[in-house]
């Protein structure tokens, strides 16, 4: 028999002595199982505390700054300006209240011009969702249901508006209503079918609730399809069945964060225009969030928009000038039709701006030389045509 092999610390072979690895009390094996344990439970503290040691708060860098002509000025607030893309409800924040960090609260959309926000729903990430839903004190029943942390996002900013602090539209005619009446005005989307589980009836449900757009997928692949940040598959069974079910409720199809496949399957069955909420061209900066050439005449032949956003990783560097690179390219590509602004406000980025500093966005427009009417497009019109082209 082979004696156990020890290692001492002692003078004797009982003053603190353990086995060896590579022992017959120790095996090698056993003791490499016994490492990678530890080391994903210090992993998992390490994520865990992460959450109650510090609050990834959403921030911006401010640009150099820049002087907002009146003639710039003139143009967006006659303009409907509209945001497709902003992740304010993952935060505990209240929305009718400025100062508390962040980029985007309704008093800063008023002194920003900024009319209108699609706020999508986000409701997993990398399996982090529910635990930071139980660190921001979120209803228990959210802890571990993405359906529930959709509904208790969306009853959230329903508050908000019963208790008139903000509008919502559910359509073109509501944004220019709203507009019009010097009200700021929000709208839905999902950012992952994930949050539905696996029921797509349930897209009837979030349609009622004011839903205009919902992705397949985000950060992940899940049931429905493949992430431009997951494998290279395409909608699934379930997938299709979603799209099918979006069509019926008049849903758009939102193709942000789709991978190549999961894009060319979803836009092939859509019957409404579809949009991507954020995102940037691969032709200015080769990331995987943003889209070919090919993709950018894909949407728009099909009557879509495409939401540029003010953030890396669409960006290389959260840059005001590179933004309008994209929104450029898109427009040589597709024509000045296709574009808008897909900021990712508080969707974990940092953006050269926050709502207060949408103005900057239009000064330099003019200063490219864009006319009043491509600005105005490109900062809301496109939208509001999208929602009526939606519509008929």
């Amino acid at each position: 028999m082979t004696r156990s092999k020890w290692k001492c610390f002692g003078a004797t072979r009982t003053s603190r002595c353990i086995p060896a690895v590579g022992s017959r009390l120790f095996p090698r094996r056993a003791s490499l199982r016994v490492i990678a344990s530890s080391l994903a439970l210090v992993l998992v503290f390490i994520i865990v505390g992460s959450f109650f040691l510090w609050d990834p708060e959403p921030s911006f860098r401010p640009s150099p700054a820049i002087e907002v002509s009146d003639e710039a000025l003139r143009i967006h607030r006659e303009a409907l300006v509209v945001d497709l893309h902003a992740d304010s409800l993952l935060w505990p924040r209240d929305l009718t209240l400025e100062g508390q960090g962040g980029h985007v609260d309704f008093p800063r959309m008023r002194t920003g011009g900024l009319d209108a926000v699609g706020f999508t729903n986000v409701t997993a990430f990398f399996g982090l969702a529910g635990l930071k839903a139980f660190h921001d004190r979120w209803p228990s029943a959210t802890w571990f249901s993405p359906w529930e942390r959709l509904r208790f996002q969306l009853r959230k900013m329903q508050a908000w508006v019963d208790a008139g602090e903000v509008a919502l539209a559910t359509d073109a005619a509501a944004l220019r209503f709203h507009h019009e009446a010097g009200r700021v005005s929000v709208f839905h989307g999902i950012e992952g079918a994930h949050a539905l589980g696996d029921d797509v009836n349930r897209v009837e449900e979030v349609a009622a609730l004011g839903v205009l757009f919902i992705s397949p997928v985000h950060l992940s692949d899940n049931a429905y399809g493949g992430s431009s940040s997951g494998s290279d598959r395409g909608l699934s069974a379930l997938g299709r069945d979603l799209v099918e079910a979006m069509n019926r409720a008049g849903v758009m199809l939102d193709l942000a964060h789709a991978s190549p496949a999961t894009f060319d399957d979803a836009i092939a069955l859509t019957e409404l225009p579809p949009l991507v909420s954020h995102a940037g061209v691969r032709a200015v900066h080769d990331s995987w969030r943003n889209l070919s050439d090919r993709q950018i005449r894909a949407v728009a032949e099909r009557g879509g928009i495409i939401g540029i956003m003010l953030a890396p990783p669409a960006l290389s560097e959260p840059s005001l000038g590179e933004a309008l690179d994209h929104i450029e390219h898109v427009i040589d590509v597709a024509g000045e039709d296709a574009v808008a602004i897909g900021s990712d406000f508080d969707g974990y980025v940092q953006t050269p701006i926050d709502a207060e500093g949408m103005p900057q966005l239009s000064e330099l427009m003019l200063r490219r030389g864009f006319s009043e009417t491509r600005i105005k497009k490109v900062l809301g019109g496109n939208v509001v045509a999208l929602l009526s082209r939606r519509e008929h």
